[in-house]
């Protein structure tokens, strides 16, 4: 056997486990692998089937190894305790040979054995250092205590076998007028059996329904119970049976009001199954807010909050109550809806009623015309008008083209030139005419107009 100091060190080690981890130290030193017991919670395990033991030779310490599927789960506590055998192996007789490592080997195991001693008793159930002498701790014997509680005497203070409470019962008496109110237990056969005397008589502190009186088996009783102090309800509901509604009936002017505390006034509205809420809440007293918030009349309706609302039905708002930002909206539901009634090519304008009107598109040729009070349309005048056609840009080039004619629509064309810059002088400015659409230029001497030559210089004109 090896030979080592013995540390003052429990002779117990714990650990928490997280599922994954196998391996758990010891600190306290062991002569063999057997010197260990090892708990998963209050099971002790078998060496070989579900740990293995390994031995640091040079303290006694070591560390146990849980075998493949017997790694303790998440979160159980995994204990590691010296179970030294309380037994020798070494003898020592008259004359014989005395060696060291035997005596070593012996004088750790006995401390070993003290240290393991030193851990059972500290878990043990001892009186403190201040009691008397006399003191006996001695429990009763297996007889005396077979189906019962521990407890202890009154005047000694010894353990003694008291009688185990599985069940109660209540006696309950009458006391006279001004009498004091009683009450006494006995235990009996596991039993607890307890004694009233309730003082009977008129009303009043003594009396049936006084502080000391017998007061009422049920609170129907009275027909017009009052709180004496605010009501907590703990962790409770109050509740009724058969569907019945739970009303709130403040007398004459009075309000039922939700007060605040950490937070403002609250109101929770759940869902049938209570897993969703809605809230309703005043607003902070920072916000110096009072103000009455009426509900509007009418059939069953939706309200309508900031984050928007889905109607399923008809939304009806008094004229000028439609506000728009900060912009009150002022058109009847009749004026808006004239936007509905919009067509291609129709126009919006105000009528003899200064209300929103159509006037439908006019036919092809026509022109909105004015008789100064109203609009409508009528045929063009004599004459006609300009109408812009195109325009291109030319630069650095002998030619331009223009094909955008149209016989069903102009009568005649104007083309004005702007800043016309001859590259010479004494050069003449001529419109070509085409019949396929610029593929050939007419070449007879009538079928182009020339203009007047012009010196090398900008200028403007048209024909």
């Amino acid at each position: 056997m090896a030979t080592f100091s013995i540390s003052a060190v429990a002779r117990k080690a714990q650990a928490t486990a997280n599922g994954s981890t196998t391996q758990f130290a010891f600190s306290f030193s062991v002569n063999t692998e057997a010197d260990v017991a090892v708990f998963v919670g209050t099971t002790l395990k078998t060496i070989s089937t579900h740990y293995t033991v390994s031995i640091t030779s040079s303290t006694g310490a070591g560390s146990i190894t849980f075998t493949s599927g017997n790694t303790p789960t998440n979160g159980q506590i995994v204990t590691i305790m010296s179970k030294t055998a309380l037994a020798r192996s070494s003898v020592y007789t008259s004359g014989g040979t005395i060696n060291a490592t035997s005596l070593e080997t012996d004088f750790d195991t006995n401390m070993m054995l003290f240290q393991q001693q030193d851990e059972r008793l500290d878990r043990t159930l001892i009186a403190p250092v201040d009691d008397a002498t006399s003191i006996d701790m001695t429990l009763p014997n297996k007889d005396a205590r077979k189906g019962k509680s521990l407890g202890f005497d009154g005047t000694s203070g010894n353990p003694t076998a008291i009688e185990q409470v599985t069940g109660a019962a209540v006696n309950v008496s009458t006391v006279s007028v001004g009498g004091s109110a009683t009450a006494s237990v006995a235990v009996s056969g596991g039993t607890a059996t307890f004694a009233l005397g309730i003082p009977t008589g008129a009303t009043g502190a003594t009396g049936d329904t006084g502080a000391a009186g017998g007061g009422m088996a049920e609170l129907s009783s009275d027909s017009s119970p009052q709180l004496g102090g605010p009501l907590d309800v703990v962790t409770h509901d109050i509740v009724t049976t058969s569907n019945r509604d739970i009303e709130l009936a403040p007398n004459g002017t009075g309000k039922t009001v939700l007060k605040g505390n950490t937070n403002p006034g609250t109101i929770v509205l759940n869902c049938e199954s209570n897993s969703h809420g809605q809230t309703i809440k005043a607003q902070p007293h920072s916000a110096g807010v009072t103000n009455t918030l009426t509900l509007p009349a009418g059939g069953n309706q939706t309200l309508v909050g900031t984050a928007g609302a889905t109607f399923t039905g008809d939304v009806t708002i008094p004229a000028g109550d439609l506000i728009l930002g900060s912009t009150a909206v002022t058109s009847t539901g009749a004026e808006i809806n004239t936007l509905d009634a919009l067509s291609r090519g129709s126009l919006i304008y105000g009528n003899a009623s200064a209300a929103t009107a159509i006037l439908t598109k006019g036919g092809a040729g026509t022109v909105l015309t004015s008789d100064g009070t109203d609009i409508s349309w009528a045929a063009a005048a004599g004459g006609g008008g300009l109408e812009f056609i195109s325009s291109t840009d030319v630069s650095n080039a002998a030619t331009a083209s223009f094909t955008g004619f149209d016989a069903s629509k102009y009568d005649s064309y104007i083309f004005t030139l702007g800043n016309i810059l001859p590259q010479t002088d004494n050069q003449l400015l001529q419109a070509l005419l085409s019949v396929d659409d610029g593929s050939n230029y007419l070449s007879a001497s009538d079928s182009y107009v020339k203009a007047a030559d012009q010196s090398a210089g900008a200028g403007d004109g048209h024909f």
